[in-house]
Formats: structure tokens, sequence, C-alpha cells
């Protein structure tokens, strides 16, 4: 069966941990009034609570999908990353004035009910009975189909596939010859400003390449992001998860194909900045039929669509007023 507290493909398509990323309550509220904010967003705040609120929620997510949790500091740091991407996309959503109405909701949450096979009472009680409440849960379904809608909205009108990027990704040797696995990838993002000078790129590529010899004398990302000393652009990135090479960004998949459990690649350049990848794991997927054109295309899509949410959201962060531990 379904995680309950997972919403179908057709409802998001964002990162593992973003349904549960919800903090609206917390079962400490004494202790509220000496909250510590961690992070300020623009005019919005992330606090203490929340965000350990927010790990807690993605360590149970992990367990019931049987996926490996990190070391509490990493999984801190990447749950943290995606409360900040949330809220900014979130922000810009409200400047639309994009708004999802309860008819909205109670449509979504029934379709996710029906696809585990439950009734949307049924589905309530599943999800109280792991530790939300049915209002966290609601919020969550509107936060998040406020992020697909304003993705949507922002991005869709500039993603194009032609029959020839069909045609060359269903001749590639790349993909007949890795179509039936999946790569557990890790990835640690230097970021570039919007419109970054010469001089910042060539400064992104040498921190990269010295990060990358870091790891290569067996440092692990976590202990790297550390010790980096960056200075007002801090690292980014974290893990990627299981994804099919049609899953994994474009200017990724060509080295993926090629690598070793372990092995890591990089610098690779893109918009959005300098990425070093480092292949975790590979396993061998049952035999498939060949996909038709029409699903490469869709997967094409999906593709790009993904890589356009990382670079805009990117932009964002790098637009943005974010000041992490502005007590310390």
């Amino acid at each position: 069966m379904k995680k309950f507290i997972t919403v179908t493909s057709t409802l998001l398509m964002s990162t593992l941990f973003c349904m549960n990323l919800y903090a609206k309550s917390t079962t400490h509220s004494t202790e509220q009034p000496l909250d510590q904010i961690v992070v300020i967003i623009n005019d919005e705040v992330i606090t203490n609570s929340e965000l350990n609120h927010a790990v807690e929620m993605a360590k149970v997510q992990m367990t019931q999908s049987h996926f490996p949790v990190p070391p509490t500091d990493v999984l801190r740091k990447q749950v943290m990353d995606q409360l900040i991407n949330k809220k900014l996309q979130l922000q810009v959503a409200k400047q639309a004035n994009v708004a999802i109405t309860d008819q909205e909701i109670d449509k979504a949450i029934k379709h996710i009910a029906e696809e585990n096979h439950l009734t949307s009472q049924e589905l309530y009680q599943h999800i109280n009975s792991d530790g939300m409440k049915t209002s966290d849960y609601r919020e969550e379904i509107r936060d998040q189909m406020t992020l697909q809608k304003i993705e949507q909205m922002e991005l869709m009108g500039h993603i194009n596939i032609t029959q020839e990027e069909v045609n060359a990704f269903m001749h590639s040797k790349a993909w007949q010859k890795n179509e039936l696995k999946e790569y557990h990838l890790e990835d640690l993002l230097v970021p570039l400003s919007d419109t970054p000078s010469t001089e910042e790129i060539i400064s992104a590529k040498k921190r990269a390449q010295a990060i990358l010899s870091k790891l290569n004398q067996g440092k692990s990302f976590s202990e790297v992001e550390q010790s980096d000393a960056g200075g007002d652009r801090p690292l980014q990135g974290g893990d990627l998860g299981w994804r099919k090479l049609p899953e994994i960004p474009s200017v990724f998949a060509d080295q993926v194909g090629r690598m070793q459990p372990n092995q890591f690649a990089g610098p690779i350049q893109a918009p959005n900045g300098f990425h070093i990848i480092r292949l975790v794991e590979v396993r061998n997927l049952a035999p498939q039929a060949a996909p038709s054109r029409k699903q490469v295309e869709e997967l094409l899509f999906q593709r790009k669509f993904a890589e356009a949410v990382q670079t805009w959201v990117s932009k964002l962060r790098g637009q943005a007023f974010i000041v992490t531990n502005p007590g310390q």
C-alpha cells in the first residue's frame, strides 16, 4: 500500500521530504516563548522547534519508506534547506495571489485516499495515527498544491521537447545500457548568483575543485559542508535518493552511467553553480517493456521541469535575504 502521507505524482513533483516538512504546531507549546530563530528568510522565520519537528517527521517518513536515515546533523541541514526553499516559493505564490480553495483540497485528498483504497475519513484516521493533525495535513496539501501551481505558472511555458531530443534520447547508448537500473545519488552544489561575473565563476570553480579534493581524500559531504568557508554563499544540495536515468538531471546523466559506487564526479557546471555528485549505490530493476515515444517525451519533460525548478529555486535563494543562526 502506498504511504498515506505521500501525495501522488500528479499532485507534486518535488523532493522526498516535502510532504512532512510541516510544523504548524508543536507538542511543546510551553517552550514556544523561548523558541530560538534559526533562519530568517526575507520577512519570515524558521524557529528551532519548527526545524526540530520537521526533522523528526522526516525521520519517520524515511523509516516507513525503508530509506537509510543520514546522521542528524546532515538531515537537519537537508530539512532546513527544504524549508527555506518551500517558504521562498510560497512567498512568490503569495505575491502572485495564488490561492487553493477548500474544495480543491477536498478533491486532492479524495484522490489520495482512493489510490490507497480508502475513504477520505479513513485516510484522516491513518494520518492522525502517524502523529499529524487533520488540519495540519490539509494545510500541507494546500502548500504543496500552491507550490505546484506557482511552479507551473513560472516555468511551464519555457519548457519544450523536440522530436530530435526524443530520437537522440531513445538511441543514446547510456539509455539503452542503463534503462533497467536505478541510481542512488548525493549532490553538493557550490552556488552562483543569478548573473555571475567571470571572477565569481572562476572563484566558485576553484572552491568546488578544493572540495572535490577533500572528498577524494576521504572526507564526507557533511564534514566538507561543516569545514567549508565559502563566504556569503553556503553549499547546497543533499541526498537525491534513488532515481532512474531519465529522472537524473541531464547535466549529470552521462557521467552517472559511467560511474562506480562511491565514486565522485565534478565539478559539473550548471546554470545555478558547480555540482559535485557521488554515486552511492546502483540497483537493477525488473525487465520492462520498451517505453513509447510518448513516454520518453514525458520523461524528458519531467527531467527538464525538475531542472527548471532547481534553477529557479536557486535564483530565489540568491536574490533573497537569508540569515542562518542569527542569534550567534
